[in-house]
């Protein structure tokens, strides 16, 4: 059935979405789009939207709150598709399509060499997909799936997150010619690999593999796991040997306080909660403090959401670090690289009263980072403000009007030299 003529028979604009949108708050958004989508095609015909599609943070937020399993990120992602089919991709799409020439971890690749992965091109049952962030952008969640990968016992390959990209992020802002262009390629080489197991740590990256390209391509002869699924696995199988006692590691004495936050595109667009949950409470010394994803919160990077309205994004990744303060919480733990950047970057804006949600800030680890160091492996090398400095600094090259005020007091936090 058509998408527009599901929201005519099924949706009543109740408002239950906007209720709980963190964008939007008129239900008068969902006829706008509608009639939006449903008008002429051309680039003479395209009439201007009411409102902006940019704000969106595909969060899914609306789509699980609707009765009717509608809301107004289907819409969006409709709008969106129809106005870059219209007008061409806007530079902001530009910034993950490896075939642009504003890509973004292009851009960071020319300051800083990507992670080179051992074991990239061998033939293997499991196969890794780091994806372009995990290799050039923040590595820490590359690395440290590997380390717990290696601590398991894990026989592995990895694709290159240089050489091989999902398409998904750029199909998600409406571009999705990457995604188009890429899959089939991906898929024939993971089953020239032999492989049987295909883990991802990206949400976007999973999205592509588990639920896009069956819709687009064929020959998926592997099974799709994201590393939480996978890691739930070793656990059931015994091959999960945690060796430290995360508390006392982190000099709490007692349990520490976990905050995991869900991210978005893995769990509202996907269905992963209970697998990353099962993981960390079987840990030593680790203690969930939501155990359950009820009042779960977006971290503000989706969506394109970053890019197009930096300040928004990040005021949005400061209120978890407020939220999980208030639980308890002793450390963020996420899933999700971008996530990860995002909170981080929401947390140092938030300490020095550069946003809306002043608060103070807790450590942000990823799932796999945690893991290994429960596994007993070294700490994975990281350092968040040069995370933040590369990336913004990059987006500043790679759009025009890219326009961050926080960005020069990072600088001067960073390096002085680099202002």
């Amino acid at each position: 059935m058509d998408l527009i003529q599901v929201y005519t028979d099924k949706c009543t604009l109740c408002g239950l979405c906007v209720d709980v949108c963190p964008s939007y708050d008129t239900v008068d958004v969902i006829p706008s789009l509608c009639d939006y989508i449903e008008s002429g095609g051309k680039a003479e015909e395209d009439k201007p939207l009411e409102y902006d599609i940019r704000l969106c943070y595909t969060c899914n937020v609306c789509t699980v709150t609707c009765p009717e399993d509608l809301g107004i990120r289907k819409l969006i992602s409709a709008s969106r598709e129809k106005r870059t089919g219209i007008h061409g991709a806007t530079e902001e799409q530009g910034l993950v399509d490896p075939f642009s020439d504003n890509n973004l971890y292009t851009k960071i690749g020319e300051w800083e060499e990507p992670v080179a992965f051992q074991n990239e091109g061998k033939k293997s049952k499991v196969v890794y997909f780091p994806g372009c962030a995990a290799s050039c952008m923040n590595k820490v969640v590359g690395k440290s799936t590997v380390k717990a990968l290696e601590a398991a016992g894990v026989d592995y390959s990895v694709m290159s997150g240089i050489d091989y990209c999902c398409g998904s992020v750029s199909a998600g802002a409406g571009n999705t010619k990457p995604l188009e262009k890429l899959g089939q390629r991906n898929i024939d080489e993971i089953n020239a690999r032999g492989s049987d197991i295909l883990i991802t740590t990206c949400p976007g990256c999973y999205r592509a593999f588990k639920l896009l390209y069956p819709q687009r391509f064929e020959n998926l002869n592997f099974e799709v796991l994201q590393s939480s699924e996978y890691f739930a696995r070793l656990l059931k199988e015994g091959k999960l040997n945690f060796k430290r006692d995360m508390g006392e590691y982190f000099g709490i004495g007692e349990k520490l306080n976990i905050f995991y936050q869900d991210p978005c595109h893995l769990t509202r667009a996907a269905g992963i909660y209970e697998e990353p949950r099962r993981v960390l409470s079987a840990i030593p010394g680790a203690k969930l403090v939501n155990p359950t994803p009820e009042n779960s919160v977006c971290c503000g990077f989706g969506g394109g959401v970053r890019t197009s309205f930096p300040k928004k994004s990040v005021s949005q990744a400061a209120g978890v670090h407020k939220y999980a303060k208030s639980l308890g919480s002793d450390i963020i733990i996420t899933n999700c690289g971008g996530c990860m950047k995002n909170i981080i970057e929401g947390g140092y804006t938030a300490k020095k009263g550069l946003n809306e949600s002043e608060c103070d800030s807790l450590p942000v680890y990823d799932l796999a980072e945690f893991i290994s160091l429960a596994c007993g492996a070294e700490p994975t090398e990281r350092d968040d403000l040069k995370l933040i400095y590369l990336s913004n600094k990059a987006l500043q090259e790679c759009l025009t009007h890219y326009d961050y005020a926080p960005f020069d007091e990072l600088a001067a936090d960073y390096d002085p030299d680099l202002k």
